[in-house]
């Protein structure tokens, strides 16, 4: 055998070990190579494996091929398959907008493939040779001057070093994209629910160190100071990750949401006052759809390319070399590319009225993102409601339009929702703050109640308001119709009967199945416990305070800010006007499509003596 073809059979060996490196991910973690490569979340994990399988078994006509000399045409058809491998790749990189994470294929299937045909063509005898028989002897030269230049031992030693480099490289690869470490399983159920994952799919996590830069490199498009914080994250002393995000590793470290990050309130009783947290309450200083577009807006800047981007977190998290290069040619290029899909698919939001803080369209991404309906231009936005107190809700009409009386299918849709899978979701963890949300009792109010006027509104509570809201009477958890309740429509308008036939109709798999969704024509009867920490009030927060909800429609604020957590007493909501509420709220306008503060007129004739009483025995409940 001539050292040609020696060669020939060493560079096979290093193409297939090479193949491996993608079809293993493919096969074993399709999720995470789709989200490397851009693919977004409507990536078919089937597909991807079979990809993956498929590579694996050209892999196997390769081996032959090692030996041009008693197999010519295999040679041949391994070479011919690399150059058109790179042909494609130079297609897709032309054609994709994604040069950074195709490039490197590309330029890898054409190495091969070139230094395949040379040692090929110096491999096989003259007779053989496909080409010009001068360029063959020219080759034919060459190759005589490398066997000749080559002892045994030195190719012993260099195909020592093919193998060690092989592996050195694949553990890398393995250890940066692939590795998964164990989920941290937390002491307390409420630390658990806090920031224990629930299970979300690839596609959305966020690298940790990206998280981590995007302040510093892109500060002019927060919300305001303070970092992640200004867009009303909870971030307790010490932990620099929000509540309501799990840090998980799967290769890399990165952030995913969990249940608690839309139902986590805050509390403070003066400006100077450090912030209480309320498990299980609104998020109401949370502004989610601010959050989203500034991901959005980092990922759009020309500023943001793998050079920069790991420039600012070698300042932060000094990276090895594969490391590196991981995040340079996969982890940066596939998180830009899978926001930018992001962006394009919630696009429909920028054609709707800004959420604001404490709300959020609830039902929309579930038509457009996840059942791919068309946009019917209806606005869904709602007040992120409290999930406290479970057990007593069972078998309940739930959501705010009583479209469904099953929590479990409102708990596994809300994940869904947000990006989690059957297969990513994770049941134990799931069901550990399931759990923990059927008996976690709501927060007490936290200032001075006066006993004797308490007293003195139960009788009115009783007379004006338990028949719908106090647990056990009929009409809590029913529906009242419409016409009869009379605030803003557009959520309910937004949950159509094709949204339900969808959910009927698409079966996940358990416990990703749908049967219980209805379509009504009003909104629910909700109980009130631990009302006090749910402003604002209505469906779509549009009332700031109870005393407001109190007075007739035309008396209720028309403008206000919602979003900041020191407390009004007095009137039983959050500060919604002076400077600092208007430096950290979010403007609520009451004329703004699916804003309306209309409706639920119960109670407003009463007189101011008998509201003050209402309003502090309902600061009991």
């Amino acid at each position: 055998m001539t050292a040609a073809e020696k060669w020939f059979g060493r560079v096979v060996w290093l193409g297939v070990l090479f193949n491996l490196c993608f079809a293993l991910p493919a096969i074993f973690a399709p999720d995470l190579l789709a989200v490397q490569l851009g693919l977004g979340p409507e990536a078919s994990d089937v597909w991807l494996r079979n990809v993956g399988v498929l590579l694996v078994a050209l892999c196997l006509f390769y081996i032959p091929s090692r030996r041009p000399s008693r197999y010519p045409n295999y040679a041949r058809l391994t070479v011919l398959a690399r150059l058109i491998s790179a042909v494609f790749w130079l297609w897709i990189w032309r054609t994709s907008g994604q040069p950074a994470v195709f490039r490197p294929f590309f330029f890898s299937d054409l190495t091969f493939g070139v230094i395949l045909a040379i040692l090929l063509r110096m491999a096989l005898p003259v007779e053989q040779r496909l080409g010009l028989h001068s360029i063959g002897e020219a080759f034919r030269c060459l190759g005589s001057s490398i066997a000749s230049a080559w002892h045994r031992t030195a190719v012993k030693v260099a195909l020592a070093v093919l193998v060690i480099v092989g592996g050195v490289v694949g553990y890398e690869m393995w250890y940066n994209l692939m590795r998964t470490v164990p989920d941290t399983s937390y002491p307390t159920d409420a630390e658990q629910f806090e920031h224990g994952a629930i299970g979300l799919a690839a596609s959305s996590r966020l690298p940790y160190w990206i998280f981590k830069v995007l302040p510093t490199m892109f500060p002019e498009k927060l919300s305001g100071p303070g970092g992640w914080a200004s867009f009303g994250f909870i971030i307790e002393p010490g932990n620099d990750i929000p509540v309501g995000f799990s840090l998980r590793t799967a290769g890399y470290p990165a952030l995913e949401a969990n249940c608690s990050l839309c139902h986590t309130g805050t509390y403070r009783a003066t400006s100077s006052s450090q912030p209480v947290v309320v498990l299980g309450a609104p998020a109401h200083t949370l502004d989610l759809e601010s959050f989203q577009w500034f991901l959005y807006d980092c990922v759009s800047d020309p500023r943001f390319t793998s050079e920069n981007v790991l420039r600012a977190i070698e300042q932060v998290h000094p990276m090895g070399f594969f490391e590196s290069l991981a995040y340079r040619f996969l982890i940066i290029p596939g998180t830009q590319e899978g926001l930018l899909q992001q962006k394009m698919a919630y696009s429909w939001q920028k054609l709707r009225p800004t959420q604001g803080r404490g709300r959020v369209d609830t039902f929309n991404p579930t038509k457009f993102n996840v059942y791919h309906m068309p946009d019917d231009g209806t606005i869904g936005t709602v007040d992120l409601p409290q999930i406290w107190n479970q057990r007593p809700r069972i078998g309940l009409w739930l959501h705010w339009d009583g479209n469904n009386n099953s929590i479990q299918e409102r708990n596994y849709a809300a994940a869904m929702a947000v990006g989690a899978t059957p297969k990513s979701v994770i049941p134990d963890n799931f069901k550990r703050v399931t759990d923990f949300l059927l008996d976690l009792k709501p927060a007490r109010y936290p200032f001075s109640v006066d006993q004797a006027l308490a007293a003195q509104g139960k009788p009115i509570y009783d007379q004006q308001c338990a028949s719908c809201h106090e647990f056990g009477q009929l009409n809590v958890g029913q529906v009242t119709d419409i016409s009869q309740i009379g605030t803003d429509r557009h959520r309910l308008d937004s949950f159509t009967q094709g949204l339900v036939d969808k959910f009927h109709e698409i079966n996940f798999g358990p416990p990703f199945k749908f049967d219980a969704y209805r379509k009504t024509n009003g909104y629910a009867d909700t109980p009130l416990d631990g009302i006090w920490a749910r402003a604002p009030y209505l469906h779509n927060g549009s009332v700031p305070t109870l005393w407001d909800l109190l007075q007739a429609p035309d008396k209720r604020p028309p403008v206000f800010y919602n979003g900041y957590d020191v407390y009004d007493p007095k009137n039983v909501g959050f500060i919604t006007t002076g400077a600092d509420p208007e430096r950290i709220g979010f403007q609520y306008q009451t004329c703004f499509p699916g804003n309306g503060n209309g409706g639920h007129t119960y109670g407003v004739d009463l007189t101011d003596k008998d509201k003050w009483a209402l309003i502090e025995y309902m600061k009991t409940l």
